[in-house]
């Protein structure tokens, strides 16, 4: 078995880290040492407690000694205490490497033997490789004679988890579904559970609803009562808790509600313990203070509501800390029943951007954990992500964990198929048949299942999306003159009570958006050719492209169709949109007025960041965007008096967003010149609309700094001079934010990483710095590898264009926080762009820092 070896270092040390992993390879190589530091942490909100798990698990320990290390209070008073701790107890041995001359002869660590020879620090070696050379001598030399003492087993009898019964713990960690992984033989909860969020009922100052995590009904013992959907998570959130509980030397004890039929909590107590604990008695249980109750499904409970009642109050007299979940539905009776009212109550979030990144480097890691590098790790994990992103599109399909992990089956799956929709297409649709084998409908009854509800999502469309009980009695009426008969009751019923479909104030829906675009966009592309109906709702679609739900049915039925006609529509409305202006090219003398600004502000500085931190930033922040809102809805819209401009804007983004969806879903069956063609067209339509935008900017620039002013002068701190400079700077700031905004929406809508070459051919087509460009911003987006070359003739191509070259500089170092960039990479980019390099700045506030 290889020795667990744990390198420590301060990352502005990180180039020496590298060279010590490179000497270490062949050891790794063969198998005899296991290395890990905190680059191998993947994202996750308790960092701390993954280095201390890596450490404490570690029988070698290297510390890169520098001044920055002995700088860090979290390098010398968290991490080197406890290694000494481990040295001196056998455990693990303890080697320094001096990697840079500082004063560490009054440090604790002076006593150790240190690396290289003569403890001479590997920067003053004439040869650094010689230095790491005789690193990697004193290395072998303490393993060929290092024996660890075992470490004292924490006996399960430590922790009373020896009463856990057997069937308690395969039920801890059983995820009552069939996941299958092709590294792994069987996928247990605990290899993918990731903490969801919970919506408290609660306030925040700006009046949101507060957010808090899950961990909260661990870590603060309280009364809890978890509201959730089918499907959301509920049982797996009481499954981790109970496992998180026994590690808190908590014993909890779980309840199934379903199955609680009398009122006298001792029975159903002494029941759930014989079954859950091995020889722990109920009056024993019951004298210990160190208890929690854990009830799933609380609105399952078998017992009228006065015995309820009499439940309640008898759990509330003997718990203190009382964790339970029932479906949304009860929500709305809680205020009846009194005993609940001391409950903090939260709803049970679907995973958002943070928890799905999370969810998905879990999955990517399984089997591999020790060994996938940080860079294949993100660029699998963006290329997957990316791919959930589109599918669940602002929660069309549920962001449940469930529905994720079901997703990311299909993803390994899909290529394996002979495949008549696109793969996205293709998840939709087994994700329907799962929901129809979820509500037993036979095989031979699926044809007639499908076609009734595409006929019956076209009446729901017709009718603004929901139907009342008469209006289904004329749809049945209806669909019985063009198709065989159907038991119209029991379909309904069944479709009902399956999740299909929902009755919402006595209005029959479909349960889930992507249900309903499905079943819409599979009747328009099945009857386009053939119903005049169907063709004139597709260009009512096209013409109000600016609504969520009509970009929706499109994405969708490009999906269910490869026929030509729906290029053709979207190409032709997005050839219509701005169509009096040139695209922008974003020329030197085009942006002339934003040059002295520029010129003015701080130059870009490339830090050096934590990753894993800077990519839990970002989708927190896609989060907080989509939990917030972002976009002008329909009826705001309404309330403007400039619609159709507004229309136009999001008219021009979402026929973008399309054009890029068909791109990356059909890059394979599409032709070059199809691909092409939308491509073109989508880039063209956003370069008209920043023409536009820098056209009215330089237009209106006077009566908007004029504006900005009247604000200023708001504060009377500002002289009038001080008001004038400072509107003009925030106009030319809001004007620049604007063009690099839009260059980068430009590229994440209709980019693609399998179709780089099309996006290479437009741009030799036409070398604006717009174009060069955009073709940065697409390689950057859609490839975590760094193309240095690439960056390099796009650099030379944007000299002497300073808005430009400044928003190249930004992408560049905004990559650099988000993958994994070696250093000398970095040093390479740095001079290239003009840049300086500042120090390794490593943990926000909420982190210690290394550095």
């Amino acid at each position: 078995m290889s020795i667990k070896v744990f390198i420590s270092y301060s990352h502005k040390d990180e180039q020496h880290k590298d060279s010590l992993d490179e000497h270490l390879a062949m050891l790794k190589r063969n198998c005899i040492i296991d290395a890990w530091h905190d680059r191998k942490i993947v994202a996750s909100e308790k960092w701390a407690e993954e280095v201390s798990e890596n450490l404490e698990q570690s029988e070698l320990i290297l510390f890169l000694i520098s001044s920055s290390f002995l700088a860090s209070d979290y390098c010398f008073s968290n991490e080197m205490k406890r290694a000494i701790s481990m040295h001196e107890e056998g455990r693990a041995k303890l080697i320094p490497i001096l990697v840079r001359p500082c004063d560490w002869s009054c440090s604790e660590l002076s006593k150790f033997q240190a690396v290289p020879k003569d403890a001479k620090p590997i920067t003053t070696w004439p040869n650094p490789d010689e230095a790491w050379l005789d690193v990697i001598s004193g290395i072998k030399r303490q393993l060929d004679t290092f024996k660890p003492v075992a470490p004292k087993e924490i006996a399960v009898s430590d922790l009373d988890i020896h009463k856990i019964s057997k069937a308690t713990l395969e039920w801890i960690d059983d995820t009552e579904v069939v996941l299958t992984h092709r590294r792994v033989d069987k996928v247990l909860l605990g290899d993918v559970y990731i903490s969801p969020d919970l919506e408290s009922d609660d306030r925040d100052d700006t009046n949101k609803l507060k957010i808090v995590t899950s961990e909260v009904i661990i870590n603060e013992p309280n009364k809890y009562l978890i509201f959730g959907e089918e499907q959301q998570g509920k049982t797996s959130l009481l499954k981790n808790a109970f496992k998180q509980l026994l590690k808190s030397e908590i014993y909890p004890v779980y309840l199934d509600a379903k199955e609680v039929n009398q009122s006298d909590i001792l029975k159903s107590l002494a029941a759930a313990l014989k079954h859950q604990y091995d020889n722990f008695e109920l009056t024993q249980y019951l004298a210990m203070p160190n208890t929690a109750l854990i009830v799933d499904d609380l609105d399952g409970v078998g017992l009228n509501p006065k015995y309820r009642a009499n439940l309640l109050a008898s759990i509330n007299a003997k718990f203190s800390h009382v964790v339970m979940v029932s479906h949304s539905s009860l929500r709305y009776l809680t205020p009846e029943i009194e005993e609940l009212d001391d409950y903090k109550k939260y709803e049970l979030l679907g995973f958002g951007h943070l928890k799905r990144a999370a969810l998905v480097e879990r999955w990517i890691s399984l089997g591999i954990e020790e060994s996938i590098g940080e860079t294949e790790l993100y660029e699998q994990s963006d290329e997957i992500k990316s791919r959930l992103d589109n599918i669940i599109r602002r929660n069309i399909v549920p962001p449940k964990p469930i529905y994720i992990l079901m997703l990311l089956q299909m993803f390994e799956a899909y290529t394996q198929h002979n495949l008549e929709l696109s793969s996205h297409g293709y998840c939709y649709q087994q994700l329907i048949y799962q929901a129809f084998d979820h509500a037993k409908i036979q095989k031979k009854d699926v044809d007639k299942y499908l076609n009734v509800l595409t006929e019956l999502a076209w009446a729901l469309y017709r009718n603004g999306g929901t139907l009342n009980a008469h209006h289904l009695d004329i749809f049945f009426t209806e669909y019985e003159k063009t198709f065989l008969a159907v038991d119209g009751d029991t379909i309904i019923r069944k479709l009902k009570s399956n999740s299909i479909l929902t009755e919402k104030e006595f209005k029959i829906q479909f349960k889930y958006p992507y249900l309903y675009y499905f079943f819409i966009a599979k009747k328009i592309a099945d009857s386009y050719s053939t119903s005049s109906e169907v063709r004139e709702e597709v260009r009512t679609l096209i013409a109000n492209l600016h609504r969520e739900d009509y970009a929706n049915i499109l994405v969708f039925v490009t999906h269910h169709t490869k026929e030509a006609w729906v290029l053709d529509e979207i190409q032709k409305a997005l050839g219509l949109l701005f169509i009096d202006q040139s695209p922008a090219t974003l020329s030197k003398e085009q942006l002339t007025f934003m040059d002295e600004f520029l010129s003015q502000i701080p130059e870009l500085v490339m830090e050096q960041r934590v990753i894993s931190e800077e990519r839990m930033k970002h989708n927190k922040n896609l989060d907080d965007i989509e939990r917030n809102g972002n976009e002008v809805d329909e009826k705001q819209l309404q309330s403007i008096d400039a619609v159709a401009f507004l229309a136009n804007i999001n008219k021009t983004f979402k026929g973008m967003e399309i054009s890029g969806q068909i791109i990356r879903n059909r890059h394979a069956s599409l032709t070059r010149n199809a691909i092409y063609d939308l491509a073109n067209n989508g880039t063209l339509t956003g370069l008209r609309f920043l023409n536009f935008f820098i056209h009215i900017s330089d237009t209106a620039k006077l009566e908007v700094i004029k504006y900005i002013e009247q604000k200023l002068k708001e504060h009377p701190g500002l002289t009038n001079e001080r008001v004038q400079e400072q509107a003009k700077d925030i106009f030319l700031l809001m004007t620049y934010g604007v063009i690099n905004g839009v260059i980068r929406k430009i590229a994440s809508s209709i980019g693609s990483k399998e179709a780089s070459e099309i996006y290479a051919s437009i741009q030799k087509q036409n070398e604006t710095p717009a174009l060069v460009l955009l073709n940065q911003a697409i390689d950057l987006h859609f490839n975590g590898k760094l193309n240095i070359q690439l960056v390099a003739q796009t650099t030379e191509k944007l000299k002497n264009n300073v808005v430009c070259t400044r928003i190249l500089k930004e992408m560049v170092i905004q990559h650099t926080y988000m993958f994994p960039v070696e250093y000398k990479e970095k040093q390479q980019l740095a001079e290239l762009l003009g840049l300086s390099v500042q120090g390794q700045r490593l943990m926000d506030r909420n982190k210690l820092a290394k550095a």
